[in-house]
């Protein structure tokens, strides 16, 4: 496990979500202790990583959410789960 894995894993066990769970944005704006409204500008603007379900059916996943809690905007720069 390297050093980003590490840290993800630590958010999520301190924070109590599942890293690679799909959540709502509701409950990814609580994780995230930000107003929904601004979670979805967030969104809309390219800001943060989410899955798109189709029409008006968005997911974030725990990985998601972590990276953004640990990184902020930078969260593009950090390598993906499975890349190598």
């Amino acid at each position: 496990m390297d050093d980003v894995e590490a840290m993800r894993e630590a958010v999520a066990k301190e924070y109590g979500f599942a890293l690679y769970r799909r959540y709502s944005e509701p409950e990814a704006a609580h994780y995230l202790s930000v107003d929904l409204s601004t979670l979805k500008r967030w969104r809309r603007s390219g800001r943060t990583p989410f899955v798109n379900l189709g029409e008006r059916q968005v997911r974030y996943l725990g990985i998601h959410i972590a990276d953004m809690m640990l990184w902020g905007e930078k969260w593009r720069d950090i390598p993906a789960a499975n890349s190598k």
